[in-house]
């Protein structure tokens, strides 16, 4: 009997749920076999899991199923689930599941002050901060070796290494690693916080960081660059106006003015750093083939099937990557059904009827590399809408309760939070992300904005146990 109940208490667990969801969805990325392939039925199991959870407290615990902005939530969820039937095709079974994974991500991760207890919540996400920081350590050492030691290597059918002059390192797309580089560097500023449950030991958190930029600048994701950039700018923007206890200050405006120039500098910095660090790391790794080379000059020269030295640095390629003709296709496939859209797992097979040799950039699951134009395309004028009502009514909230406390450290805290939710509402114009698909890009979004949503509403904190009613029952004593 006990058994059982502990049982069901795991299975209804919906912490537990959310660790297993994201930490499955994080080994994804990892270019190995056998290990994608169990990240991925776990995944898969997990994804089960979240449904079953869902259903159970839509029918038989009402109180858990609710969440803040629950009608915009539910008109919004409706809508994914009306389009996926009413753009019937092959893939109906993908499109359920799009919706469904739209359903946890809003009910389960957006929604997660409403089904667990604030300690529950801090210790989970404590938890999920360490495993990522870990885990964008070792994968960035091991990507860091295998560049190295191997250059390129296609092992199992995956490419390791340098490949197409990209830094993928052990990671399947080089745009993913970038990104998890950057929540690693956000997680590691977060975890130094006074506020946080418990610190990270500053030897390790400087170490992290810097292994990360380095990744970053390697990996030569734009769409990575300009998310760590926004969020550098929000950061120092809000501490320079914090400072202050009145915005009509004059010392404020000079402040803001000499923050826009340090930004700029940073930024043009940045840019140059990243081409300088590309260049630094493709002649080391290619230093022995160089030597080789002019020592066996004449032998090198004879042999035309020689093979080249994988160079990193993609030159002067498109700054948009192709982004720029896959928005204008975005634009023509919003124009089937410009209100409800034409479902997420819809685009292969509405681009190949609507537009000439199909999507650019073909794949088995193709996207347009930004959120909102996906949301467009695959939900309409209608679910845009709705999802940026949802987000707005959020920020606001938030961004209220942010300086309103302009002067505690629960507030530096949560500005932290605030900033990378911004910088990631920058970073998904030119990447898939939020309610884009199932990858570990998304889910972020929805643990970062749930967990600071929460934070911000609850006057709890880790040195006091504080009670919502505590000014009632002092004025009664």
């Amino acid at each position: 009997m006990i058994l059982a109940k502990n049982i069901k208490d795991n299975i209804y667990n919906v912490s537990l749920f959310r660790i297993f969801y994201t930490i499955s969805l994080l080994f994804e990325i990892i270019a190995f076999t056998p290990l994608e392939i169990f990240a991925g039925w776990i995944n898969g199991v997990s994804f089960v899991w979240g449904i079953t959870i869902c259903f159970h407290w839509m029918f038989h615990d009402p109180e858990k199923f609710n969440i803040n902005y629950k009608v915009i939530s539910s008109i919004f969820i409706f809508l994914c689930f009306f389009t996926s039937c009413i753009n019937f095709s092959s893939d109906i079974l993908l499109n359920l599941i799009s919706s469904f994974n739209n359903f946890i991500y809003l009910f389960l991760f957006f929604g997660i002050s409403k089904n667990t207890s604030h300690q529950n919540i801090e210790k989970e996400f404590n938890f999920l901060s360490r495993f990522i920081i870990f885990f964008s350590f070792v994968a960035s050492l091991l990507s860091i070796y295998v560049s190295f030691k191997l250059k390129h290597i296609n092992f199992l059918g995956h490419d390791l290494g340098i490949f197409r002059n990209r830094f993928f390192g052990i990671s399947t797309n080089p745009n993913q690693l970038g990104f998890i580089s950057v929540i690693s560097i956000f997680l590691c500023d977060l975890l130094s916080d006074k506020y946080t449950i418990k610190r990270i030991n500053p030897i390790f958190s400087i170490a992290c960081v810097l292994l990360n930029i380095i990744i970053l600048f390697l990996t030569d994701s734009n769409a990575s660059f300009v998310f760590i950039t926004v969020y550098l700018i929000i950061r120092i923007s809000y501490e320079s106006i914090a400072k202050y206890d009145e915005f009509k200050n004059v010392k404020l405006i000079r402040e803001m003015i000499s923050t826009a120039i340090c930004m700029s500098v940073i930024i043009s910095g940045s840019f140059l750093a990243r081409s300088a660090s590309q260049k630094f790391m493709d002649n080391i790794i290619n230093f022995k083939d160089s030597n080789i080379s002019f020592n066996n000059r004449e032998e090198i020269s004879e042999s035309s099937t020689q093979t080249e030295s994988p160079h990193l640095g993609r030159g002067n390629h498109e700054l948009s990557s192709g982004r720029i003709l896959l928005f204008k296709q975005g634009l023509r496939l919003s124009k089937i059904h410009p209100l409800i859209g034409i479902g997420r797992e819809n685009l292969y097979y509405y681009s190949k009827m609507y537009i000439k040799n199909g999507l650019a950039f073909p794949c088995k699951h193709p996207d347009l590399h930004n959120l909102y134009l996906t949301i467009l395309v695959s939900y309409g004028i209608i679910g845009l809408f709705l999802f940026l009502i949802l987000i707005f009514l959020s920020l606001y909230r938030i961004s209220c309760k942010l300086f309103i406390n302009v002067h505690t450290k629960k507030s530096r805290y949560i500005s932290k939070l605030f900033s990378v939710i911004i910088a990631y509402l920058s970073y998904v114009n030119f990447e898939v992300g939020g309610l884009s698909g199932i990858a570990i890009s998304d889910v972020m979004f929805w643990v970062f904005l749930g967990y600071c949503y929460h934070i911000s509403a609850c006057g709890k904190t880790q040195k006091n146990n504080y009670n919502p009613d505590y000014k009632a029952i002092i004025s009664k004593k």
